[in-house]
């Protein structure tokens, strides 16, 4: 597939060359310093604002990953990056803001960007559908299952003192979207690692590891908390 939306800039244009150069450079940054709080002590000051650096690095991948959407033809490769990483900001961003708030409660801006959210996965699942791009219009699905979930447990949530509602919240949204990032970079550029008489399976490991390994660590970590907080430890967290 190949279609034009809205422009249909060329790859050798300055503006796109800058866009995509910003989009690598953010998304470098946030898989280097995703490890960080991934792997290393949970809740000191190091963690604090290298987690927050993450946050503003998906952030800014999104909105490039937007624009070199809307000015570039698009094709399959490019709808499949943009809903990762529109995907991605939308888990980094709230798992981000469940350790700033610590509470079960959303506020009125996190609710509004929910019901946004919820909009926008709306849009690219007709998109995806319209242009017949499967996975782009299946990642539009699971923002609107992450954002509507959100706006409706926002909605009728009540306050909740115990850490566990908002810490959980907070390893399993920033864990599973750096999951997303990490499966996006591996898949664009596998084929540029593998030789061309690599087998066709070695590329769906790609695909798969960074579940699996994400996944696993993710669950440990959980499985460690919900053990300390049973037996009344305290726990080291602070505010992101």
């Amino acid at each position: 597939m190949h279609f034009a939306l809205f422009f249909a800039l060329p790859a050798t244009s300055l503006f796109i060359r800058l866009l995509l150069g910003a989009h690598i450079a953010a998304g470098t940054i946030a898989l280097l310093a995703g490890l960080v709080p991934m792997l290393g002590h949970k809740g000191g000051s190091l963690h604090v604002r290298v987690g927050r650096l993450y946050t503003y690095c998906m952030m800014a991948v999104a909105v490039t990953a937007v624009l070199l959407c809307v000015f570039q033809p698009l094709t399959q490769s490019r709808l499949f990056l943009t809903g990762v990483a529109v995907l991605s900001f939308y888990l980094s961003f709230t798992g981000w803001r469940a350790a700033r708030r610590r509470s079960a409660v959303l506020p009125a801006a996190d609710l509004a960007l929910g019901a946004i959210s919820s909009l926008v996965g709306l849009l690219m699942v007709g998109t995806g559908l319209w242009l017949q791009a499967i996975i782009f219009a299946f990642f539009g699905g699971l923002i609107c299952l992450f954002a509507g979930l959100d706006t409706w447990r926002g909605l009728r949530a009540q306050p909740v003192l115990s850490l566990e509602p908002w810490l959980f919240r907070h390893f399993i949204r920033m864990g599973g979207s750096y999951i997303s990032a990490a499966t996006a970079f591996i898949v664009v550029n596998v084929g540029h690692w593998l030789p061309t008489e690599a087998p066709h399976w070695l590329r769906l490991v790609g695909w798969l590891a960074p579940t699996l390994l994400g996944s696993f660590l993710i669950s440990r970590t959980v499985r460690r908390y919900r053990a300390r907080l049973q037996t009344g430890s305290t726990l080291d967290v602070k505010s992101a």
